[in-house]
């Protein structure tokens, strides 16, 4: 917590810098045990998403059952990608299928896939590449059927989106050009789109969020920031100060909404 910032609670999601790396079951542990430990000390004051030794599904189905079950974390943590494969690959169907037994909270974070890292270099992969990762990775939830076929798992996309809301068009002719549409997407694109949840860190601005909100209700937009890489609380109060939000919207974006998928933070 920082004092004088008015964060009264906040959900710790470890990062890990290699993704994509398989023997890390170890690696993983120790965030994960020292982000519960902050939750159990300081009740309501701290949420939990733990890390995930991803792509390896058979130590993720060992670490969500040590996340749950033994830490009493609140939710999953999964990046967009691991080396090229992104979430709906059928080799991360087991994981899936657990959470969605679990009603798993998964908060997604993008990362740079190893096609695309270092293209320009001038331009830091997590200027341009993070938003399209998250892009990719929702794409690839859809066009599986990893979405629907998993319904009972909520999902919190950092950075709005990414490009998700900007790309609603192409998105949507998934519907008529995807093979096995009616079993893939029996609900269309919209429904999925809108049961997820959408952060604002590094998007805390009048242009992506209007598109974003263009697309889902207040009730999916969550409080999130980038800190220490690439803002903290107050750039991204004034960023939502400029959006010209009432009171009843920054109170959900702020507060509320994080509420209803993190009740132990209202304690």
């Amino acid at each position: 917590m920082l004092p004088g910032s008015g964060l009264r609670a906040q959900a710790v999601a470890p990062v890990v810098a290699r993704p994509h790396r398989v023997d890390v079951h170890h690696h993983f542990a120790t965030p994960d045990w020292v982000a519960a430990r902050l939750a159990r000390d300081y009740p309501g004051r701290f949420g939990v998403f733990a890390a995930m030794p991803m792509p390896d599904a058979e130590a993720s189905l060992r670490e969500i059952e040590y996340a749950y079950d033994q830490l009493k974390c609140d939710g999953i943590g999964l990046f967009t990608s691991y080396a090229d494969r992104w979430l709906g690959n059928a080799a991360f169907s087991p994981v899936f299928e657990e959470l969605n037994r679990r009603r798993a909270l998964v908060f997604v974070h993008p990362t740079a896939a190893n096609c695309c890292g270092n293209l320009i270099a001038e331009l830091p992969a997590s200027m341009i590449e993070y938003g399209t990762d998250t892009t990719r990775a929702i794409g690839s939830l859809l066009a599986t059927g990893t979405a629907a076929r998993y319904p009972d798992i909520r999902y919190i996309f950092s950075h709005a989106g990414g490009t998700a809301p900007y790309l609603i068009y192409r998105l949507l002719r998934l519907e008529q050009t995807l093979p096995e549409q009616a079993q893939r997407l029996p609900h269309g694109v919209l429904h999925e789109l809108r049961k997820f949840h959408y952060d604002v860190a590094g998007a805390a601005h009048p242009l992506p969020l209007s598109a974003l909100l263009k697309l889902v209700p207040v009730s999916q937009v969550l409080f999130g920031t980038d800190y220490p890489s690439a803002g903290g609380i107050a750039d991204v109060l004034k960023g939502l100060g400029e959006c010209g939000f009432d009171a009843a919207t920054m109170r959900a974006i702020e507060r509320d909404n994080a509420i209803r998928l993190l009740p132990r933070l209202n304690a």
